[in-house]
């Protein structure tokens, strides 16, 4: 198509830069990444509800807010939900090895 030619033309781009207007610059700053951890109560659709704590990593020193037990219980199903699988996975194939004779895989 013969319009690319004159496209950066037309764009403000002269000799390979860009020309931009004085006074029409930006300046942004990126955003500084949330270290957080929060646990949330689980409703009754499975759903994350209400937050019962935050683990709190951003400044010079660690902080928790929060309900430190029920936040616990919920890290705690959490982690049990998590490795269920993994945990029946290795049963059964400890199980299995037994039943077979072999010995146990370190």
């Amino acid at each position: 198509m013969e319009d690319f030619e004159h496209l950066p033309k037309m764009a403000g781009w002269h000799e390979s830069k860009l020309l931009v207007p004085e006074g029409q610059t930006m300046s942004f700053e990126l955003p500084k990444p949330n270290y957080n951890i929060t646990f949330h109560r689980v409703d009754d659709r499975g759903f994350n509800g209400e937050a019962v704590g935050k683990f709190d990593f951003n400044g010079p020193e660690f902080r928790f807010e929060g309900n430190a037990e029920e936040s616990a219980k919920v890290f705690i199903d959490w982690i049990a939900r998590s490795f269920k699988g993994r945990l029946e996975e290795e049963y059964t194939r400890g199980y299995n090895d037994a039943k077979e004779g072999k010995e146990p895989q370190q």
